[in-house]
């Protein structure tokens, strides 16, 4: 399965409305493509964001590679098509913790938002 990464800010601003997961190292959202007709179509989106909040550009880095590899593991097992995913970055936490804890926090919020889409 691809994964693909989001690119423009209107897409990233989509996720403002949608439903979400803020676990200890990242806060995760997540929502269904619906109007765009793009050649990206069945393919699992991923978009990270972080702030300057999470400290100097040097640390801002590390975060957002930690979450890239993070989400591209985490999402082969249980993305869904159709779907852009959004993680951001938590100030102090998504660099320091274990990259295994970092795995599981993403995997917990996306089966979280998962859930209570099905639920409704």
């Amino acid at each position: 399965m691809d994964i693909q990464t989001i690119k423009k800010r209107r897409d990233f601003l989509k996720g403002n409305n949608s439903p979400y997961a803020a676990m200890p190292s990242v806060v995760v959202q997540s929502y269904v493509r619906t109007d765009e007709v793009v050649k990206t179509d069945d393919a699992i989106m991923m978009g990270i964001t972080c702030s300057k909040k999470v400290g100097n550009t040097v640390t801002r880095n590390r975060a957002k590679r930690r979450l890239r590899e993070a989400g591209k593991i985490v999402l082969k097992g249980i993305g869904l098509k159709k779907t852009n995913y959004i993680f951001i970055a938590r100030k102090a936490v998504t660099v320091k913790v274990k990259f295994a804890d970092l795995c599981r926090d993403i995997e917990v919020g996306i089966k979280k938002i998962h859930q209570r889409d099905s639920g409704q």
